[in-house]
């Protein structure tokens, strides 16, 4: 099936409910699933659940390795950075050193230039209404001019899907129940052991998102 659309694939429950969701509406097409290698401490496990959530679809995972651009980035999330992950509620006070600064705009432009020379007509990401308090590259405001910036960029060619823009955490895992995501691939911990910690903020969100759908999450934890 020719691809119609290059998505960023982080291994994380988002962007595996989004890849579950497009091509559920995409169904003569298929999706690129991009992995971006960027330096942070959980950037190998995410690689690994990525592959497994390409894999269980059927799609090959183009890899992207970003790690000398970001090399010289200043985050907590990142390897070079000895500053811990921290371990509280998933709040801009709490997590504010984990932006990463620009990550998705950069992700972005590789996804619009892969997709273009691809022939594609989309590219997409699976930002959410959880992140915009905390993720300035995660906001409608950012996804509008990103969207205007690449359609202008591609000549009109491409255009920016991100349908999860408006929708919170419980809403997504919803969405993947129904679409039947396999969860228990997915990786969302900021920490680099080899389960999840079940304590770092983006954990946190996840547990919570869950219950709220009244079903336990598949995925493995520590302790």
């Amino acid at each position: 099936m020719k691809p119609f659309c290059a998505l960023s694939l982080s291994g994380g429950l988002d962007s595996a409910v989004l890849c579950a969701l497009l091509l559920e509406q995409h169904r003569t097409g298929s999706v690129v699933p991009v992995f971006f290698r960027y330096g942070s401490k959980h950037n190998p496990r995410e690689e690994e659940a990525a592959r497994a959530v390409a894999a269980h679809y059927g799609l090959d995972l183009t890899l992207v390795d970003l790690s000398p651009v970001f090399s010289h980035v200043k985050s907590a999330l990142l390897a070079g950075d000895e500053r811990p992950i921290p371990h509280t509620n998933y709040d801009a006070a709490s997590m504010a050193s984990t932006v990463v600064p620009g990550r998705n705009l950069i992700f972005a432009a590789v996804l619009a230039s892969l997709a273009e020379s691809g022939g594609m007509r989309h590219i997409a990401l699976a930002t959410h209404a959880g992140d915009h308090h905390l993720y300035p590259d995660c906001r409608p405001a950012f996804n509008t001019a990103l969207a205007a910036t690449v359609r202008e960029s591609s000549d009109g060619s491409l255009s920016v899907l991100t349908p999860f823009n408006a929708m919170a955490k419980a809403d997504i895992v919803a969405q993947g129940l129904r679409l039947k995501v396999p969860f228990a691939l997915t990786r969302s911990c900021y920490e680099a052991d080899a389960l999840a910690c079940g304590r770092c903020g983006t954990c946190r969100e996840r547990l919570e998102a869950f219950a709220c759908n009244g079903v336990e999450d598949p995925a493995e934890y520590a302790g």
